[in-house]
């Protein structure tokens, strides 16, 4: 007997479900062209130091926020409000009015860290530093929570929109600048960065749905934290989320390898792109369907398999063009780079499914389960590293990752499969829930 839902209107839910993941997908490349757009007028406007500050302040802001409330809190967001198919604004208001503070630390503990990484000859250019990898990091974790938060609540088109916002607009103040010839600083180009940011987080909030004015809708904030703290390693994602390889590449095999891996890694992200896309959409669609297994296995089954069919077309086409593609895009001095990225075109389609797969666990309320399995694959992908490190092959770096990510899916597909009815303690989470 079939297990699709029963439901009339499944169809057309399906429909919309395509046609949003094809505009996240055209999103997501926008936004990679739109990145790459801003890199090169930042580095014809500034040079290679003003650039490096830029790259500098992003990256703290972007880190601080990642191993932050910027990790879990939105994937833990977007589980409650679609599960309890509450507005954010019902749901979370008195969590963010008793805890918004909380946003303060990581920023204030980032920009402390930014003299350290920052080697200026003055005080206050050190400290304008400080302020502004601070005010980065804040609106960094407000937009990614109200992200969470709209990716909750359903509205899924809206949320493409609103990730291209920011880089958006300050793509178009980059391009006005460089057309009318102004002579900007990096810190010039730094406000302009947090003004459309904060803009951004206000364009977010504003893009939420209207309160319905009903108490009971209002989530327990223990059951929020409790979330983010079970979330917490499965969306941080210490495998391919913190750049562990490409540090111990550089530590351990030098810079001139780590050029080379760097150019393995930048023609082999191609199904990360694609199944962020599809995680956007598995979350909320799991969590949504909590109270009726028969189709929450339908949207796992349909959208994890959308997932490795792309993932395979996907590598299947990058291993064919990877060599010509380096050596016509990077030059003859990079061709070094293509045996490394054989294997990492392997390792990103495998990690793509992985990263599916963790979201549908933290839809179904099990991403601790999701935690400890990626946890327990960190000290593997280290060990590989240094191992390979040890005979100088960037190969058996890429052969590393390959074989975590194919250990990662294996692990995760197996407790999918089993379900959350196999996993006591969440059961018995869920009954604890129902009774609160």
């Amino acid at each position: 007997m079939s297990e699709e839902p029963s439901d009339p209107a499944a169809g057309t839910r399906q429909m919309r479900d395509r046609f949003t993941f094809l505009l996240i997908v055209t999103a997501t490349f926008g936004l990679q062209l739109l990145t790459l757009v801003t890199g090169i007028i930042m580095a014809r406007l500034l040079g290679v130091e003003g650039r490096g500050l830029i790259a500098l302040v992003i990256a703290v802001g972007l880190f601080a926020s990642q191993i932050s409330l910027g990790g879990s809190l939105p994937s833990s967001v977007t589980k409650l409000v679609a599960e309890r198919r509450v507005t954010a604004r019902d749901g979370l208001r008195d969590v963010g009015r008793r805890r918004g503070w909380l946003v303060l630390v990581p920023c204030l503990l980032a920009g402390a860290v930014t003299p350290v990484l920052h080697h200026s000859g003055g005080t206050s250019d050190t400290v304008a530093a400080a302020v502004v990898v601070a005010v980065v990091t804040s609106h960094t974790i407000a937009f990614q929570v109200l992200a969470g938060c709209l990716q909750g609540e359903g509205r899924l088109v809206r949320m493409a929109w609103v990730a291209l916002a920011p880089q958006g607009m300050f793509t178009v103040v980059l391009v006005v600048v460089l057309a009318a010839g102004w002579s900007w600083d990096a810190y010039a180009v730094l406000a302009a960065y947090v003004v459309t940011g904060l803009l951004s987080v206000g364009f977010a909030h504003a893009s939420l749905l209207p309160a319905r004015g009903r108490a009971d809708d209002a989530i327990d904030e223990s059951l929020v934290w409790r979330e983010a703290r079970g979330n917490y390693v499965s969306s941080v994602r210490p495998i391919d989320g913190l750049g562990l390889e490409r540090i111990l590449v550089g530590a351990l095999l030098g810079t001139v390898s780590l050029g080379l891996f760097a150019t393995a890694l930048a023609v082999s992200n191609l199904c990360r792109l694609v199944s962020n896309a599809v995680r956007v959409i598995v979350l909320p669609r799991v969590a949504t369907h909590q109270d009726d297994p028969v189709a929450q296995r339908a949207v796992v089954r349909r959208w994890v398999g959308i997932t490795v069919v792309l993932a395979t077309a996907i590598v299947v086409v990058l291993e064919i063009v990877v060599e010509p593609v380096v050596r016509l895009a990077f030059g003859q001095e990079f061709v070094g780079a293509v045996g490394c990225a054989r294997w990492l075109i392997v390792a990103d389609g495998l990690l793509a499914v992985r990263s599916v797969l963790i979201a549908v666990m933290q839809g179904q309320g099990r991403g601790s389960t999701a935690s400890w399995i990626e946890l327990a694959l960190v000290p593997v992908l280290l060990v590989g590293i240094v191992v390979a490190a040890g005979h100088e092959s960037l190969v058996g770096v890429g052969m590393t990752l390959a074989a975590v990510g194919l250990l990662s899916c294996l692990a995760l597909g197996r407790a999918v499969g089993r379900g959350p009815r196999a996993d006591g303690r969440h059961a018995r989470r869920r009954g604890r829930d129902v009774v609160g």
